[in-house]
């Protein structure tokens, strides 16, 4: 007996949910249903919609499946399968209410298509058209297996998002592309500006895909041209009708790893900001040439060439892989600490040079110089009476324990009047220019021996060039970054040399008249 209740309980069940099922495809499945839902989505984005197939499903709860979604002419917006899951209530109301929205296998290419009525909730159908269903409201909307497309560039994964007013809630985002994933949450307050913020975080970053894709993404809110187009000498202020809130998106970013071109950043974490007339990134801070950033980094988009001001404190900065990577290899070794503060303008890094202006403190400790030959060419021209040394033979590399200057950045080249190089054997006091791009230098100062190599002297080289007691040098720095030429004033020294030969002697001839006149008759 309890069997044959059990199988009629189970026959009931099923035949329930079958009837159900008809229902749900007899209410939500037809074309008209289709037709609606189009329209009533395209009146509340303000683009057109085309679905290509519905039909209706009850488990694990009433759902509308929607095939070959596309949004935008042309559709920048396509959908393999929309999945619009709403409660039992709709298949008697007919109203689709606090609707969870999954999207499979959705591709979208940026920057996106203009949408109008940026609220979350669909306009209501109008009632005096008898429409078959109503989309009134949507609790959350899930994006699976999305592709975003911008400038040739793929990022694929998951979006987790919930309609919030006119903006939405990110609950979760994984983007990546090749082997880099990027994971953000966030809120974005207004859809249509965009306003709002984010946190992103990554294992690996890559920056320039990053600045690609907010280029792409900034483009649809008038910051830049369209991809492909060239830019325009002055780009025009974005023209925005009054009330409408501007851009201003503030994004908090962390990864362990960073790439920009060629150049690797460990441990990168920021903040940045997008709005309509550049970004800003302050702070921002990242491993570099194994020492360490901290500064930041303001952007102006408007205006033609970007503009920037770039503020920084560098510390432990491996000098020599510094200059590798600029191009200078075997220039300079060291570790660098110091202060910067730039303005300048130019959409890349030759541009930039030609522009930029400000001031630098830069100290480099415990390195060489490449080929500068400080004391090899003090040797020569003193006809080797400094003495042996041991940087006196074949290099011309110096080694010093600090290098350091404060710098006047202007017109592609940095001026300083307070240069100073000291090593073991000597110390060098400059002033002068360096091109910002290593092309030139043109150095003038004074090289001044160390103890030790006076002691190593001639007697009449010291009594005729020394200062304080120590062999001091005229000398001159020119040449480039690369091959840098040392020359000593051998006209200066001559004279320097007669004018303390011109005080021994008057001096001499005063002891001698002092002495006659302290005589006793």
């Amino acid at each position: 007996m309890v069997k044959k209740l059990l199988i009629g309980v189970v026959v009931v069940v099923f035949a329930g949910a079958l009837g159900l099922f008809f229902w749900a495809r007899a209410v939500l499945g037809r074309d008209t249903v289709r037709t609606a839902l189009a329209g009533q989505v395209s009146k509340a984005i303000g683009q057109p919609v085309t679905i290509a197939g519905i039909s209706a499903t009850i488990y694990p709860r009433v759902t509308v499946n929607l095939d070959g979604v596309t949004i935008g002419e042309p559709a920048r917006i396509q959908i393999r399968t929309l999945h619009v899951g709403t409660d039992f209530r709709a298949l008697l109301s007919r109203r689709i209410e606090h609707a969870s929205l999954r999207l499979t296998g959705a591709r979208i290419e940026l920057p996106l298509p203009p949408l109008g009525g940026a609220s979350a909730t669909p306009a209501p159908a109008d009632r005096s058209s008898d429409a078959p269903v109503e989309l009134v409201s949507i609790d959350e909307i899930v994006l699976n297996e999305v592709e975003l497309v911008s400038g040739g560039r793929t990022l694929r994964g998951d979006i987790e998002v919930v309609p919030q007013g006119n903006g939405l809630v990110i609950r979760s985002m994984t983007l990546g592309a090749d082997d880099a994933t990027i994971t953000a949450t966030g809120q974005i307050t207004d859809i249509s500006a965009p306003t709002g913020e984010l946190s992103v975080k990554a294992g690996a970053l890559n920056v320039d895909q990053l600045l690609a894709f907010a280029g792409a993404f900034s483009s649809s809110a008038g910051l830049s041209a369209a991809p492909g187009a060239s830019a325009p000498a002055v780009r025009p202020a974005r023209v925005r009708p009054p009330g409408t809130p501007a851009m201003n998106v503030a994004v908090s970013l962390e990864a362990d790893r960073a790439t920009m071109g060629a150049l690797t950043l460990e441990k990168l974490s920021g903040r940045a900001r997008l709005t309509d007339e550049g970004v800003t990134l302050e702070p921002i801070a990242f491993g570099l040439f194994g020492g360490s950033y901290q500064g930041a980094l303001a952007l102006t988009l408007a205006g033609g060439a970007p503009a920037f001001r770039w503020t920084a404190a560098l510390s432990g900065i491996d000098v020599a892989a510094a200059t590798s990577f600029a191009g200078s290899p075997n220039t300079i070794s060291g570790r660098l600490s110091g202060k910067i503060d730039l303005l300048g303008r130019g959409a890349d890094a030759a541009a930039a040079l030609k522009t930029v202006r400000g001031t630098a403190r830069l100290d480099v400790t415990d390195g060489v110089v490449k080929n500068l030959g400080l004391v090899r060419t003090i040797v020569t021209a003193t006809s080797s009476r400094a003495g042996a040394s041991s940087q006196g033979g074949g290099s011309r590399d110096e080694k010093f324990s600090r290098l350091g200057a404060t710098l006047a950045i202007a017109n592609g080249a940095a001026s300083t009047d307070d240069l100073r190089f000291e090593s073991s054997d000597l110390s060098l006091a400059a002033a002068g220019t360096v091109r910002l791009d290593g092309a030139a230098v043109n150095l003038t100062g004074t090289v001044q021996l160390s103890e030790a190599l006076t002691q190593q002297a001639g007697s009449d080289l010291v009594r005729y060039t020394q200062e304080q007691g120590r062999v001091t040098l005229p000398a001159t720095i020119t040449g480039s970054a690369a091959a840098p030429s040392v020359r000593i004033d051998i006209a200066d020294m001559a004279r320097r040399a007669l004018r303390n030969r011109a005080g021994e002697e008057t001096e001499k001839a005063l002891k001698k008249g002092l002495g006659g006149l302290l005589k006793r008759p």
